[in-house]
């Protein structure tokens, strides 16, 4: 399976979210009838070498389908680029790679996962943030999703 390539573009690794993500979002599962829209974000540092080259850093575990805004730094004391490839159910895997010293960020619909992979040899440092986004459909009756026992304020 061929890897599509995605372009990206620089971003402010502090200010990668704002509402207007939301709004898309909202936009983006609009077509159903939902009840809500849920968005986590996930942050975390990233340290790649020889010993740990490859890292998954998010794996989706619900049935619903999510929008996935994702940025990633490379501390400009890195050795090397970090590739970044995400994995989806329906298309080609997304792919972008991000070189020392900078920050790419890209927003994707219907993926798995999400893998942090070192190109080539050395020591890399950076960090990531995540903000994953789902419709939750509820009970008109009750507060909770249907089919679960998850529960979620409606």
């Amino acid at each position: 399976m061929k890897a599509r390539k995605l372009r990206s573009f620089p971003s402010s690794h502090e200010n990668h979210c704002h509402k207007r993500e939301r709004d898309n979002c909202k936009s983006h599962y609009s077509k159903s009838k939902i009840s809500k829209i849920i968005c986590n974000e996930i942050c975390g540092n990233l340290l790649l070498s020889d010993g740990i080259p490859i890292l998954e850093i998010w794996k989706k575990i619900i049935e619903e389908n999510t929008l996935l805004t994702i940025s990633v730094f490379n501390n400009d004391m890195s050795t090397s680029s970090i590739r970044v490839l995400m994995n989806g159910n329906e298309e080609s895997p997304v792919e972008f790679t991000v070189p020392p010293g900078n920050t790419l960020s890209a927003t994707v619909d219907h993926i798995e996962s999400v893998r942090v992979i070192q190109v080539g040899n050395g020591l890399i440092r950076g960090k990531f943030c995540l903000k994953v986004c789902f419709p939750v459909f509820c009970d008109s009756k009750r507060n909770y999703k249907k089919d679960s026992n998850t529960h979620y304020d409606c």
